[in-house]
């Protein structure tokens, strides 16, 4: 599975560019359903692909074998958006930029899977960490990220309840439109 995403990132890398030199001409909107479908299924395969966890880990070619839960966001909307007329407000975020900055906030009842879940420490209101939402399932909230804490280095899938303190907030990735 890792050559798979290794085969993916050299083609993300000299394929479509969606570069956002001309963002003056283009409308910041909500990311639409089948982007952030794409950009969970990308995560799937940086879970399966046995990714390790690296602080700062973002460039395409580091990131297919070690990111951190920013870069993880950012490189699987990335490869979503490949081929598309859509594209990310800037190319590296940090989890609080993209809460502050790139993220609509929603409910958890709007979240759709690929969406935005912000997270931090639990007795803090600081936005330290982001995730890609999966579903809701018997009061817990699945999602995938990169960490490292306890027995975890790298891609996995997890979840919390849905009452647990470290969600601070859900969102919707905004993108460029022409």
């Amino acid at each position: 599975m890792r050559k798979l995403l290794y085969i993916f990132v050299i083609f993300a890398l000299f394929s479509s560019c969606t570069c956002n030199d001309d963002s003056d001409s283009k409308n910041i909107v909500d990311c639409p359903d089948d982007i952030a479908e794409r950009a969970f299924r990308f995560a799937e395969l940086y879970k399966d692909s046995d990714t390790i966890y690296e602080l700062g880990g973002q460039s395409p070619v580091r990131s297919a074998i070690a990111i951190d839960c920013s870069g993880l966001v950012v490189m699987c909307y990335k490869y979503a958006m490949v081929d598309t007329k859509y594209s990310l407000l800037l190319s590296d975020m940090s989890a609080g930029y993209m809460y502050e900055n790139a993220a609509s906030i929603v409910p958890l009842e709007k979240m759709r899977r690929g969406d935005l879940i912000f997270m931090g420490e639990a007795t803090s209101s600081k936005v330290t960490h982001i995730a890609l939402f999966d579903c809701v399932e018997n009061d817990c909230v699945y999602f995938i990220d990169a960490t490292e804490k306890d027995d975890i280095s790298g891609v996995t899938k997890r979840f919390y309840s849905v009452e647990d303190a470290r969600f601070k907030a859900f969102g919707v990735m905004k993108v460029y439109s022409p």
